[in-house]
Parts: structure tokens; C-alpha cells; sequence
């Protein structure tokens, strides 16, 4: 009689959780061949399928398609099949394109989450939904990527003229209004504004020197190099300034000019640096090899990559990261020992951006944009019309912006940008190019 009511049972409960206590899940997605991830592994299976032999329980489960959004729930799965519907939307949430040409910097975001960059002779500001607020035509191009003091000032430079060469750093009011410009400086702008914490704008032009110009638009001092300057400022938390030159030396100033010393490398520097926790200088080299300088300007390390244009991010590791001409993203510890790379199909020139949760989003001259993880490993692309030059931003809302043929708004996982030394161009998102 007991042997009878165990196995009746027995058989209660495997009816209750399914054959030996394990569930299915069917997963249908609109559009179809999405890759699958249960509880962060990845499935062999693409969508529509049938997962099989699962823990009862709550499990974790993420979509993942090039082109879309990142579709995530959690499922619980029990003793009947557990029916997943999963309509994909489309990863950019919206574009826009410029009257002149493509887009010719990065972006900055204001602390009301308004966009700027420049695209063509114009410096355009958009709502966070796409929408035009304002746009104010330089005499030039806009090469120069926009940085946002404190007041809510927007600082620029531009290539004004393609005969003399001369440029402006401009001052614009939040409401796009012209504040001040300055023009005499010999050559164009391609350099980003960086701003100390006293509002003091550091900026480099084709005329080979570094400018310091008060925020009332009163020349400071400047400092002449041997060659172009298109690397753009850092500014340590002591107030020294690090950029570099087309002369083949990364410069350290300080707040008032005066040569503290230069490190010298076997190709010319476009790379703007970035500045570490300890005080160490990161930057690349058209040589082929990220640096690291201490605060001294000794050499601690140097890694062999291809030819450098980008400039370095840093993660809340400490690693470093940095794109190269050869295609690669680089993951770098920070001992100088290399965590990982990943391939890209042409040309990295842009710097990384990290994200809140240590994804790594990159662009490259493939016109795709890059999701990885910490590891390295692809979370998903989108792909744009155009080569990617510019640098990614990462909203608070987690809201991917990057430059191409047009500015698009993605839709990122991360929720903001990463709190480490130095997370992406420029260091935070309105490109002060100051340390914390």
C-alpha cells in the first residue's frame, strides 16, 4: 500500500514539472534569426526554436539581431511550455541628416541632454528627440568636436578659409546665439576645446601651436610646436596640460605654458591623450604603438598595434582601450599586457566609449557600430551608410549618438557612461578634456 501511494506520488510531481523535472522554451521573434542568450550563454539556436531540457525557474533570456534592439525578459519556465512572442524594433530610435554634408565631429550632450556636433560649416544642437533646436553656419568647416563649460557655453573651432588657412574658436550661448570668436591664430581648428576648471579653453591649430584663451575670449598665452596640432588637449587634475603634435612629441605644459617636458615617439601624434587614476598619459602614435608616460614623462610602457589615430578610453579596470588603422579595437591591461583585440572589417580611427556596465561601443570604416563586452566578445552591430570617424557618446538615458553619413540615436544597453578616469573622447560627455 505505501509502495503504491509513493509512486503515485512520484508520478504527481514529474507530471507537475514536466518529464524529469525539466521545461521547454519556445521562442517565436519578428523578424526571425535572432541569436539567443539564456542566462548570459550563448545558445546554438536562433530564432524561431524550442529550448529544451530547461531548470525550472526564472531564467534570463536575450535576443539579439544586427540592426535591432537588444530584446530582453525574464521567462519562468514549469511544467508546460513557456511561449515567447518577441517583436524586434529597430536599434536606431531616430536620424538626422544635416543641409550640407555628412556629420564632421563628435557629439557633446548639455546637462538637459541637448546634442551638439558638427556636420559640414554648421554646428547643429538637437533636442533629445531628434529634433532641430538650433544650428548656428561658421565661416568653415566644423572639423572640431564641441565641448560644454560649466555656464552651459559651447565652445568650437573651425577651418575657415582653404587658401589662408585661418580658423576660429567660437563662443555660443546655450540658445545658439555667437557669445565671442577668436581668429587670430594662423590656422584652422581641428583640435577639440578643452576648459580647466577656471574656464580657461585649451585648443590646438595648424599654425603648430596650443592656445590658452580666457572664457571672455581675452588671448591667454600660446605655445608653438614643430608641426600641425590636431591631438586634443588633457588637462590633469594639478591643472598641466598633455597634447600632442605632427612633430612626433607628446607635450606637457602647465596651466600658464611653460614646458614641463616632451616625450618623443617614432611617428607623428594625432592621438589625443587620455589621463589614467595615477596620473599616467595614455595616447597613441602613427609608430604603431600605444604609450603610457608617467606624470614625469618617463616611459612606463608602450604596446605594438597598428597605426594609431584614435585616442585611448579608459575602463573602471584600468584597461585601456584604443582603435587602430589596422582594423583592431585593442583591449590593453594596465601593466602594458594585452587583454584582447577585436577585428573590425577596415579602419578604426574613432575612440571607444564605455558604458556603465563596461560594454565597449566602438565605430568603424566597415559602417558598423560595435556592442562588445568586457571581454571582448560582439553583443551585437548596427550598420550605417556611411564610414564611422567619430567617437560614440552615451546619454544618461543610455542612448547611443554616433556620427556618419547622418547622427544617429541608438539604442544602447548601458545605462550612462562608465564613472572611470577617463570613459570615453574627451572624458566625460561635454568634452571638458578634464581629469576628475
Amino acid at each position: 500500500m505505501k509502495k503504491a501511494w509513493s509512486v503515485g506520488m512520484v508520478a504527481l510531481v514529474l507530471g507537475f514539472l514536466g518529464c524529469g523535472g525539466l521545461g521547454t522554451i519556445e521562442i517565436n521573434s519578428t523578424p526571425q534569426g535572432a541569436t539567443v542568450y539564456l542566462d548570459d550563454s550563448l545558445r546554438t539556436e536562433k530564432t524561431n526554436c524550442i529550448l529544451e531540457e530547461i531548470d525550472p525557474g526564472y531564467h534570463s533570456l536575450r535576443l539579439v539581431l544586427d540592426g535591432y534592439a537588444v530584446w530582453e525578459e525574464e521567462v519562468d519556465v514549469g511544467g508546460k511550455p513557456t511561449v515567447v512572442d518577441a517583436a524586434l524594433s529597430d536599434a536606431a530610435i531616430w536620424q538626422f541628416q544635416g543641409e550640407e554634408s555628412e556629420v564632421s565631429s563628435s557629439a557633446a550632450i548639455g546637462s538637459d541632454g541637448t546634442v551638439y556636433f558638427g556636420c559640414g560649416s554648421c554646428l547643429y544642437a538637437l533636442n533629445p528627440d531628434g529634433s532641430e533646436k538650433w544650428s548656428f553656419k561658421a565661416e568653415g568647416d566644423v572639423e572640431s568636436t564641441p565641448s560644454i563649460g560649466g555656464d552651459g557655453i559651447i565652445y568650437v573651432g573651425s577651418d575657415d578659409n582653404f587658401t589662408s588657412k585661418k580658423g576660429h574658436l567660437y563662443a555660443l550661448n546655450p540658445d545658439g546665439t555667437l557669445k565671442w570668436h577668436y581668429d587670430d591664430l594662423g590656422g584652422w581648428v581641428i583640435s577639440s576645446p578643452a576648459i580647466n576648471s577656471n574656464g580657461i579653453i585649451y585648443f590646438g591649430a595648424l599654425s603648430d601651436s596650443l592656445y590658452a584663451i580666457n572664457s571672455d575670449g581675452d588671448f591667454k598665452w600660446g605655445y608653438r610646436t614643430g608641426d600641425f596640432i590636431t591631438s586634443s588637449p588633457a588637462i590633469s587634475t594639478d591643472g598641466s596640460v598633455f597634447f600632442g603634435s605632427q612633430d612626433h612629441n607628446l607635450y606637457s605644459l602647465t596651466s600658464n605654458g611653460i614646458l614641463m617636458w616632451k616625450y618623443t615617439t617614432a611617428g607623428k601624434i594625432v592621438s589625443s591623450p587620455a589621463i589614467g587614476s595615477d596620473g599616467a598619459i595614455y595616447f597613441g602614435s602613427l609608430d604603431g604603438y600605444l604609450y603610457a608616460v608617467g606624470p614625469n614623462g618617463e616611459l612606463k610602457w608602450k604596446f605594438a598595434t597598428g597605426e594609431i589615430e584614435s585616442s585611448p578610453a579608459i575602463g573602471s579596470d584600468g584597461s585601456i582601450y584604443v582603435g587602430s588603422l589596422d582594423g583592431n579595437l585593442y583591449a590593453v591591461a594596465s601593466d602594458g599586457s594585452l587583454r584582447w583585440k577585436f577585428q573590425t572589417g577596415a579602419r578604426v580611427k574613432a575612440t571607444p566609449a564605455i558604458g556603465s556596465d563596461g560594454k565597449v561601443y566602438i565605430g568603424s570604416w566597415d559602417h558598423y557600430v560595435y556592442a562588445l563586452s568586457a571581454d571582448g566578445e560582439l553583443i551585437w552591430k548596427y550598420q550605417v551608410a556611411g564610414k564611422i570617424h567619430f567617437s560614440p557618446a552615451i546619454g544618461d538615458d543610455g542612448t547611443l549618438y554616433v556620427g556618419a553619413d547622418k547622427l544617429y540615436a541608438i539604442t544602447g544597453q548601458s545605462d550612462k557612461l562608465a564613472a572611470s578616469a577617463w570613459p570615453k573622447f574627451g572624458h566625460d560627455n561635454q568634452n571638458t578634456g578634464r581629469a576628475r
